[in-house]
């Protein structure tokens, strides 16, 4: 599972895998694609493959947003505005999804589907590829130096241990000094703990 030291207090989510769907609407084809990316970079690199790879497609609207640009950005491409773009986008604002890229291709069946047809469509689309990558949340974890005497160590271990807090390096000097990763859900317990002195790492 990826790790993000030391950040927010909740979970974002991401995707585990590319995602694709299909469907159709009135004999218009829909194609969604998604999968995650660190930037807007490599977001730009999936779409023009996907125009690419459909380059005979109608349309190839797309939506992304990614944490190291702190950018989000969409296109209908020569669709309707507020029809194909924004409903991709809305999938993913609302399932708190970050650092991603959906495209949702079309090829035009020859059949109108309207303003509320088109959003449905490409909301229906973008929504299966997104569970098609299956989504899941970023375990977040942050790196603790944990100090305590001798005659201490044998309980810090076993608290440890309770917790499913893994004893990353080890060093017995004067005292016992242990680097530990701990996750947000570990941390009340961890913090409360008497036996030991805790200093955050920070990367």
């Amino acid at each position: 599972m990826p790790i993000i030291k030391g950040q927010q207090d909740t979970c974002p989510i991401i995707l585990t895998k590319p995602g694709i769907f299909e469907l159709e609407e009135k004999r218009s084809k829909f194609i969604g694609y998604c999968t995650s990316v660190k930037n807007e970079a490599e977001a730009r690199v999936v779409i023009s493959e996907i125009r690419a790879a459909h380059s005979k497609a109608n349309h190839n609207v797309f939506a992304y947003a990614t944490v190291e640009d702190n950018i989000i950005r969409m296109s209908d491409d020569g669709e309707p505005s507020g029809t194909a773009g924004m409903p991709v986008l809305n999938v993913f604002q609302k399932s708190g999804i970050i650092d991603y890229v959906c495209v949702v291709t079309r090829y035009f069946g020859g059949t109108l589907l309207g303003a509320g047809g088109l959003v449905r469509a490409y909301s229906k689309a973008a929504k299966g590829a997104m569970e098609a990558a299956e989504p899941q949340e970023l375990i977040i974890k942050t790196l603790y130096r944990v100090t305590c005497e001798y005659n201490r160590f044998d309980q810090v271990k076993y608290n440890l241990d309770k917790w499913d807090i893994p004893i990353l390096n080890a060093e017995f000097t004067t005292h016992c000094t242990l680097t530990v990763e701990v996750t947000e859900a570990q941390k009340p317990q961890f913090l409360a703990d008497i036996n030991y002195t805790v200093v955050q790492i920070n990367d």
